[in-house]
């Protein structure tokens, strides 16, 4: 199977990071005219990922991430107990549902010139407050103290590293100072092994991107 992807994109590392966690070969290939019109007959959804199983290509990473996790279930990055899957959906909705929408305003300030520093502030304002909800959310569900590698965890990880690097670089401010338990998990995650390469990996495609930015 092949992964179109781009090392920089969240989307796709939450994807590798699944494939890293569970042993999974794929191939890893760079879209070819991403954005183009060319590209939107290969996926009318213009985006990356796509994954191409050789008889079908499979769009949006949490799809993909299903995917993967009910074709290869071992090892289960989602509980069997319903109960506990539902606690973990939770967490695996929240970051696509709560924080990405809020990010994505000030991912796009990097680029602008000049910077609304105004807009700034309301939107980092507007990600702390996501930032608490999902920090009262692991305390109350006691969720920052698990020690396995789940579906949720993949989905926010690579996000996450953009949460607390963009806001630096806009601001030079902490996003993750005021939340105790977010911040402890991200601690957590970094020092997992499908996790650390995934960043490794959105590290050095964010320097490469940022390049060809200038």
């Amino acid at each position: 199977m092949k992964l179109i992807n781009l090392a920089h994109s969240p989307y796709a590392a939450r994807v590798r990071m699944v494939a890293y966690a569970k042993g999974i070969e794929l191939e890893y290939v760079a879209p070819e005219g991403f954005r183009s019109e060319a590209f939107k007959q290969f996926n009318i959804l213009g985006k990356v990922p796509v994954l191409d199983t050789g008889s079908r290509l499979i769009p949006e990473s949490i799809v993909i991430m299903d995917y993967l996790e009910d074709s290869f279930p071992e090892p289960a990055l989602r509980p069997a107990d319903p109960e506990q899957r539902a606690l973990m959906n939770i967490f695996y909705r929240f970051t696509d549902v709560y924080i990405q929408p809020v990010l994505l305003p000030l991912f796009r300030q990097l680029g602008a010139n000049p910077r609304d520093q105004d807009a700034i502030a309301a939107d980092i304002e507007a990600l702390q407050g996501q930032l608490q909800l999902l920090d009262e959310l692991l305390e109350r569900f006691e969720r920052y103290g698990h020690s396995n590698l789940d579906l949720a965890d993949c989905a926010l990880a690579p996000v996450m590293y953009f949460v607390v690097a963009v806001p630096t670089m806009l601001s030079g401010i902490d996003v993750l100072k005021d939340v105790p338990r977010v911040a402890n998990w991200w601690q957590w995650v970094q020092q997992q092994a499908p996790a650390a390469k995934a960043l490794a990996e959105i590290e050095e495609g964010m320097k490469v991107f940022m390049q060809k930015a200038d």
